[in-house]
């Protein structure tokens, strides 16, 4: 099975994990999804409804024809088995609380109790993957393995990747009471929101909006005091002046105030901390508190403060976090809607979005290096694209990212800002592809995660001198590169890894490539080499590649104008299209 088939698989399951308060409606969806990605055909889940493992409930087991007709359902979910009767592998996984894997049952010892059970079924193999929450074994996913079937490290590590996402469910699940009271606050905090929203356009009063907020944060979290804090942020990342600062409680604002230096400080977009001991300035005691960071634009932050008695959690961190999201999108829309009265000529807050995205590709301070040339052809689906590109030139080297990000409109365009600011904090930060990209994913992943969005990502570092490309790639295609001759430099690499926003501990690896002799490198996202004509044939990178070699030698206007021909000779379906964006270094 492909990478591709797993990836997308893997962010639809996390889509039904995330869209779903009850993990027995969505567990055999689940199991459908996850084995049309991998070789095993059948797999069953089992649940423990206590902590001695008496007993393991088989809650799914549609994939299977004779283990049902011997464990016939006896209760509501499933049916309830003695956990005795299963093989030592099985126990052995649930104990250590690790995958384990079985590729011939009749050869090993441990599986001897099931010989009969699998010559029934039609397996030989058999795969153990634990369900852990808090450390603890809650439950099991075992996948049949077939004579045929072939389980390698990879689909070993997706369906690792599943068992955590239903680990997730299960959780969710056990705390639906909970999280049913919580979707009740966040709706009548959105409610409020809404609210304060309309009478801040119509009123104009950014003050009573932010003190509304503010007491609504409180409310939501049971904290004692809230505070909201607009910044100014520099062009590095820094925050270089507070532009507003709100509490609902105005005696408190310099308390809360003081407690900010490490929050602004600190590398973390979110964190609670709980058993602090803090004493307010009339002798009040506060022991826990939580932050989050929001990007308004590239060049505003807000952090949300909220302090208390009671113990943060995430479910506190989750909530703020949608908060913070509605917040930042009502401020972006009044920042429009002010923008709109200024400029007549900007019709709508939708168009002032594709104009911001428009200027940060148009601000690219790198135009020209040594003796090479930077432009880029960019045209979005939609009023607003997904696809990003951005250099910086930081002394000796020029950083450059392109990013794809999936979707169109409002989040694509919040996304790509996020992007964009968290580059241009990093790149002043790091000092190697790797490592720009492995950070990017970390810094940005609990935002990617909360939108259930991701994004490919290609960094590059380009030594000036030396004319040596480092190169780090999050899913993404890698760039085509033209010699002196004209001739395709064809790579001997091609891990495109994980994409940004997908697993948070990724480790990206680093590639070094020579450009000393090279004529020009494309950078490219997918929309044109997916590109379709009328006989639903793809334009492919074959044709890319073609059209590289017949330019290389015009000037820069003539690229951008052939390029733009040869998408529109391609494909006369301008609806149909995807974000289009292809950069050039001449």
């Amino acid at each position: 099975m492909s990478y591709v088939k797993r990836m997308k698989s893997l962010v639809e399951i996390t889509k039904i994990v995330t869209e779903s308060d009850n993990f027995f409606e969505i567990k055999d969806i689940i199991v459908s999804n996850m084995l049309e990605a991998v070789q095993p055909t059948k797999a069953c889940v089992n649940l423990f409804y206590d902590a001695k493992f008496n007993y393991a409930h088989l809650v799914c087991s549609s994939t299977l024809f004779y283990i049902p007709k011997i464990f016939p359902k006896n209760e509501e979910f499933g049916t309830k088995i003695d956990f005795d009767l299963y093989p030592e592998y099985i126990h052995e996984a649930v104990r250590k609380k690790e995958n384990i894997i079985v590729e011939d049952v009749r050869k090993d010892p441990r599986a001897v109790v099931e010989l009969s059970l699998a010559e029934n079924e039609g397996y030989v193999g058999r795969a153990v993957f634990p369900f852990v929450i808090n450390d603890k074994c809650v439950g099991f996913m075992t996948c049949y393995l077939m004579q045929d079937d072939v389980l390698d490290s990879d689909s070993i590590d997706f369906i690792s990747q599943v068992a955590s996402l239903m680990a997730l469910s299960i959780s969710i699940t056990n705390k639906n009471k909970g999280i049913q009271d919580l979707i009740t606050k966040l709706r009548n905090s959105i409610t409020n929101i809404n609210k304060a929203s309309r009478r801040l356009y119509s009123s104009k009063d950014m003050f009573y909006y932010l003190k509304k907020m503010s007491a609504v944060l409180s409310e939501t979290t049971d904290s004692l005091y809230s505070m909201i804090n607009i910044y100014k942020i520099s062009e590095n990342g820094d925050i270089v002046g507070q532009k507003l600062s709100i509490c609902q409680k105005y005696s408190r604002l310099d308390d809360l105030n003081s407690m900010m230096k490490p929050i602004i400080a600190s590398h973390k977009m979110s964190e609670f901390m709980n058993n602090l001991n803090i004493e307010f300035i009339n002798g009040e005691k506060i022991n826990n508190c939580i932050y989050y960071k929001q990007f308004i634009d590239s060049d505003t932050m807000m952090i949300i403060l909220c302090v208390g008695n009671k113990v943060y959690n995430y479910d506190d961190k989750s909530t703020i976090s949608i908060m913070a999201k509605q917040m930042a999108n009502s401020l972006q829309n009044f920042e429009n809607e002010s923008n709109v009265e200024k400029h007549k000529g900007i019709e709508n807050g939708l168009t002032m979005l594709k104009r911001q995205q428009q200027l940060i590709m148009e601000n690219v301070t790198i135009k020209r290096f040594n003796d090479k040339e930077i432009f880029y052809h960019v045209s979005p689906s939609n009023d607003v694209g997904g696809d990003f590109y951005h250099s910086k030139d930081v002394g000796e080297k020029i950083v450059f990212i392109v990013a794809d990000v999936m979707g169109h409109g409002i989040v694509a365009n919040y996304m790509v800002a996020l992007i964009k600011g968290a580059f241009d904090i990093l790149t002043h930060k790091t000092f190697s592809a790797q490592e720009l990209l492995t950070k990017l994913n970390c810094r940005l992943f609990e935002e990617f995660d909360h939108m259930g969005a991701f994004a490919t990502v290609l960094v590059g570092f380009i030594d000036k001198k030396n004319m040596k490309l480092e190169m780090a790639n999050a899913g993404h295609y890698y760039p085509i590169i033209l010699d002196k001759d004209k001739n395709i430099v064809e790579f001997d690499f091609d891990n495109r890894e994980i994409p940004v926003g997908i697993m948070e501990d990724t480790v990206y690896t680093e590639y070094e490539l020579n450009l000393a002799d090279m004529s020009m490198m494309c950078i490219f996202t997918d929309g044109i080499i997916e590109l379709k004509n009328e006989k639903d044939e793809e334009y492919g990178s074959e044709r890319l590649k073609n059209f590289l070699k017949e330019n290389v030698n015009l000037d820069k206007d003539q690229i951008i104008n052939n390029i733009k021909k040869e998408i529109d000779m391609f494909s006369q379906d301008v609806e149909s299209r995807d974000d289009i964006l292809v950069t050039f270094i001449k």
